[in-house]
């Protein structure tokens, strides 16, 4: 599995790839410049890496782009259907969710099915995470920091660009309510996290997302955070690991803007080294970190650059309201707003059709028929309870996974915020129609 540490400029050729494809995808959902406003985006792809003598195949097999992620206030649903985190990096993870159960009984496929009915991965085969910009979080605080002006600090504590949020007492309360340390009943003492964009000093905490003080708050746990937790429990979810054998840990992280690798280092591992007695297959993973110099066109970054050395008249550089998702073997790519796919009404809940591929609904229908389809592969010898178990429950089987993550969570990300139970409890379609 490490034949790829043996590539040459292995980081360009991983953000190459990545951007080749977001190259290949149509405009559709891709920022946009209309008169004075520019936009601009965040992208990330995971990327499959065959390497084998003399053979080396690189293709990426998710790709997300997005800045936006669901206030607590607008998870109104509570069967799945909405994406509340529309982040690059997120959005890329769920893609490779639902590549893995694409590929799951596939012999041409990176998976095998071994002896015990359950998915390994083949020799050979790695897996990679390019982004166009440091993760949102602990990762960017020392380059904001460093970028950050008097007056966009002035301009970012007033808070004058959007609406007069909630009050901070109704926001402290469903914080506090969906926190892990509060629902495990522990002392309530001082937080250790913070909005995304504040405190620049404070390292290695956790951060919320949106990061904007006048943005609505929620629930969603900065990328850094995720990515860290993905280091621990792996990029497959608690879902997948009732097919899988083991996790399934990104080998690389490859970084394009904003990249200070002492920061990298510390947000994805450096600051969970004290975690111990995490029961196998689960350790502290610690993914090689790279810088690439390949420009992502759409970054704000770029944008900027561009606006300064051309001198032209200043335009306002906006953040993409859309997302994309595209997973490999698609027909095309999904347009997700607000967390639903772009089309569908924002007044009533998503249809069937309108559901975006990624939410957790039609993964879950997904891993359903991927599970029926491997059982009867494997004669069987993959057993496990009815399909009528509710997506909260499926999640729940794997014990040694819930070990782990309760490991993590009590001896380093004890202010981690929690999807609401009652947002999980749902049933699948495809169950009932079993």
């Amino acid at each position: 599995m490490d034949a790829w540490k043996k590539i040459p400029d292995f980081a360009d050729l991983i953000a190459s790839e990545s951007l080749n494809q977001y190259g290949r995808l149509p405009k559709t959902g891709k920022p946009q410049t209309q008169g004075t406003r520019t936009e601009w985006t965040i992208l990330a792809t995971i990327v499959q890496v065959y390497t084998h003598n003399d053979t080396v195949d690189v293709k990426t097999v998710s790709l997300g782009t997005g800045l936006k992620c669901l206030a607590f206030n607008k998870l109104i649903y509570k069967t799945g259907v909405l994406v509340h985190d529309n982040h690059a990096e997120v959005m890329a993870r769920r893609g490779f969710i639902q590549y893995i159960l694409s590929q799951a009984t596939k012999e041409s496929g990176p998976f095998f099915l071994n002896n015990r009915g359950r998915l390994g991965i083949k020799p050979h085969y790695s897996f990679h995470m390019y982004i166009s910009q440091s993760p949102c979080g602990d990762a960017s605080m020392t380059s904001l920091a460093e970028a950050q002006t008097a007056e966009s600090y002035a301009s970012y504590h007033a808070g004058t660009k959007r609406k007069t949020l909630t009050t901070s007492d109704e926001n402290d309360t469903v914080i506090l309510q969906n926190m892990y340390r509060s629902k495990r009943q522990k002392a309530a003492g001082a937080r250790a996290f913070q909005r995304g964009r504040t405190g620049y000093n404070q390292l290695g905490i956790l951060r919320t997302k949106p990061g904007r003080l006048d943005s609505e708050p929620s629930l969603c746990m900065s990328c850094s955070d995720k990515l860290a937790r993905w280091n621990v429990l792996g990029i497959q979810s608690a879902l997948l690991m009732n097919l899988l054998e083991e996790p399934i840990y990104l080998q690389s992280v490859t970084v394009g803007d904003m990249y200070h690798q002492a920061s990298l280092e510390r947000a994805l591992w450096g600051r969970l080294v004290s975690l111990k007695d995490i029961p196998a297959p689960y350790k502290l993973h610690r993914p090689a970190v790279f810088h690439t110099t390949q420009t992502f066109k759409a970054s704000k970054q770029y944008l900027e650059q561009q606006q300064q050395q051309q001198r032209e008249c200043l335009k306002e550089i906006a953040a993409c309201p859309s997302a994309i998702s595209w997973v490999l073997g698609w027909a095309k790519p999904e347009i997700i707003v607000h967390g639903r796919r772009s089309g569908a009404s924002k007044s009533k809940e998503p249809t069937a059709k309108m559901r975006p591929t990624i939410s957790k609904a039609v993964i879950f229908e997904t891993f359903l028929r991927a599970y029926g389809e491997i059982c009867r592969e494997s004669r069987s010898s993959l057993t496990g309870p009815a399909v009528s178990l509710t997506y909260k429950k499926w999640k729940e089987l794997p014990s040694t996974y819930w070990q782990a993550k309760e490991c993590l969570l009590e001896q380093c990300f004890s202010d981690w915020l929690q999807t609401p139970c009652e947002l999980e409890g749902f049933s699948s379609s495809f169950a009932n129609s079993t």
